[in-house]
């Protein structure tokens, strides 16, 4: 079974926009053991999800059926320790649940790339976010699922306006008004450090078009401006 290669994802910036709101959640709270478990659970499910849509949209999915299967069985077994500590962690799969109906909605309409979608993916991490934080205080804390959810919402339209709707002007003006909105509104609460976050993302946003870097190089640029939030949202 395992002599073949695995099947994932390439799309490393979604793994990091994956677990940064789970760091998050774990740093708002505390860090206790059972958020290995629950952070290797929450990999392995990432993991699953792509064979597992990728079965909506193919066909010949036989082995992107096996590999779904393969991680969904790591990923529960991971998790069995989280649900010994916290039953109640489970909550959270009703919100979750919901999203993955919508990505099963674009996968067979092999529309992934939709910005619904996307959102939906995003929303998912957020609230993994939250579960990350639940695990410990027994709380809802909902700026875990605000923050890095807007920011990557941003995020995803300047990647599209250099990407794939690098020829639609309509996503670089969405991604430029999103940032400088963002920027506005973080400044008129006193988030101070998120808001220049948001002005470094600005700044990309408005450079990076005009130059001709490809997908790697554009990738690479972003793991430097998704660090920079991340030490923002760890500063507030």
């Amino acid at each position: 079974m395992f002599n073949e290669k695995p099947i994932i994802s390439n799309q490393h910036g979604a793994l990091v926009m994956a677990f940064v709101p789970f760091l998050y959640g774990i740093f708002e709270s505390h860090f206790i053991v059972q958020h290995i478990s629950f952070g290797l659970s929450w990999l392995f499910l990432y993991f699953f999800s792509y064979p597992f849509l990728a079965i909506f949209n193919r066909k010949n999915n036989a082995k992107y059926k096996k590999w779904a299967i393969i991680y969904a069985v790591i990923s529960l077994l991971f998790a069995i320790p989280v649900f010994f500590y916290k039953i109640a962690i489970l909550q959270f799969s009703l919100f979750i649940l919901p999203l993955g109906l919508i990505q099963i909605y674009y996968a067979k309409k092999k529309d992934e790339r939709n910005l619904i979608n996307d959102i939906a993916g995003i929303l998912t991490f957020g609230i993994i976010g939250m579960a990350s934080y639940y695990l410990v205080t027994e709380q809802y804390q909902w700026w875990i699922l605000l923050h890095p959810t807007l920011f990557f919402i941003t995020t995803t339209l300047y990647v599209k306006s250099v990407a794939r709707e690098r020829k639609n002007p309509l996503y670089l003006k969405l991604s430029l008004f999103s940032h400088l909105l963002c920027v506005g509104l973080y400044l008129l609460f006193n988030q101070y450090a998120i808001a220049f976050a948001y002005f470094i993302a600005l700044l990309r946003a408005i450079i990076v078009p005009k130059k001709q870097l490809n997908i790697k190089q554009v990738g690479m640029l972003e793991f430097g401006v998704v660090f920079i939030f991340l030490l923002a949202l760890l500063s507030c």
